[in-house]
């Protein structure tokens, strides 16, 4: 466990994080501070050796069993995340599988969830994984981590870096994976239950879809307002716009919306998309919202080259761009809260370069409402 936080401080802040009920974004609406996160998830990866993971691992492993595992490297296209650690294992078959821990001492609560939601998208042909077994966090110096089947191809940012000639390709792919996965109908809004997807339903935690949108606004548009990124009057007009009587908020069939679908959690051969990762963001929405999601990640010229893949089969509805606009907003203003807070404990230049997109889509969308 972090000798930095006493078990005292680490119980309030499990129950705290494990409360998805005011949450529009996990990373950015858990209920810790900023020094809090950094103490956690900056070390993410020195909680426990490769021995320690290997005897956990075959306690829950029921049919074979973690023989190694591969050297840990922080900068692998396995890690580009920032809540878990990921390792590469092998097991006694050949198989080659991921193991994805929390932090020793966090409880994660999510881990049933996303493994639900990936399974569902698999069976309909997403190319998403299988989850091997999961292991919940059960005290002191225990972790959670949860173990998957390794799926092919190199993370769409790191083969960029190097093929950047097919990116145009690559954009149109997604946009056909993400269209694929908004077929799939869930119940609720929001984040989903996890005690409920222990028993294989995947149920969001809101009864409607405006009280998952306006989940942590308040909190997000404080710290905005702190930082001065937002004037009072600006803040006021955003939560105004995101109220429960504009029509673009109605939605009457939410479907599974990834939540992070992004560069770094989808993999490619160079010609498709063949692995989407890292579901612990997942809820239940409309289709819109992760579109608007994806775009908050990139520059805006990104977006028509997804859009054309993600319409390729499919009409583009009257209302699309009003509701896509309104969706980037709200957002933008989670990402911000995000990246601010976390450029307290990691000011790094990624950080700042996503603060300055994040910037731009801002403006952008105060322009449009005008506000």
């Amino acid at each position: 466990m972090n000798k930095l936080i006493d078990k005292k401080e680490f119980d309030q802040i499990n129950q705290k994080i494990t409360d998805r009920t005011n949450v529009f974004y996990w990373q950015t609406d858990r209920a810790v501070t900023p020094q809090q996160a950094g103490q956690i998830w900056a070390d993410r990866h020195r909680y426990f050796t490769a021995d320690e993971l290997i005897k956990k691992a075959n306690e829950v492993l029921e049919n074979n069993s973690v023989v190694s595992i591969e050297p840990l490297d922080p900068n692998a296209q396995t890690n580009l995340g920032n809540v878990n650690s990921v390792r590469i294992a092998h097991l006694a078959s050949g198989q080659e599988v991921v193991i994805r821990s929390h932090p020793k001492g966090i409880k994660n609560d999510y881990f049933h969830a996303e493994a639900l939601a990936a399974s569902y998208a698999k069976d309909n042909g997403v190319p998403s994984y299988t989850t091997l077994a999961i292991h919940d966090f059960e005290g002191k110096d225990d972790f959670a981590f949860h173990i998957t089947e390794r799926l092919p191809g190199t993370a769409i940012s790191k083969w960029l870096e190097t093929h950047p000639e097919d990116e145009s390709r690559l954009l149109i792919a997604v946009g056909k994976v993400l269209a694929g996965i908004h077929q799939l109908r869930v119940k609720g809004f929001g984040p989903f239950d996890n005690e409920k997807a222990k028993t294989g339903k995947l149920i969001g935690l809101h009864g409607s879809y405006v009280g998952a949108i306006r989940a942590g606004l308040t909190f997000n548009l404080k710290v905005l307002q702190k930082e001065e990124i937002l004037t009072p009057a600006q803040a006021a007009s955003i939560d105004k716009l995101l109220q429960a009587d504009n029509y673009r908020l109605k939605c009457d069939n939410p479907v599974l919306i990834h939540n992070d679908f992004a560069d770094w959690n989808l993999l490619t051969d160079g010609k498709d998309v063949t692995g989407v990762l890292d579901w612990d963001e997942c809820v239940g929405g409309d289709y819109v919202s992760d579109i608007a999601c994806w775009s908050t990640f990139f520059d805006p010229d990104r977006l028509e080259g997804m859009l054309k893949g993600y319409f390729a089969n499919r009409e583009k509805p009257a209302d699309f761009e009003e509701k896509f606009q309104l969706l980037r907003l709200r957002y933008t203003i989670s990402k911000m809260t995000l990246r601010v807070r976390r450029y307290i404990w990691e000011p790094s230049e990624s950080i700042k370069k996503k603060i300055i997109i994040g910037k731009n889509h801002l403006t952008k969308s105060l322009e449009h409402f005008k506000t």
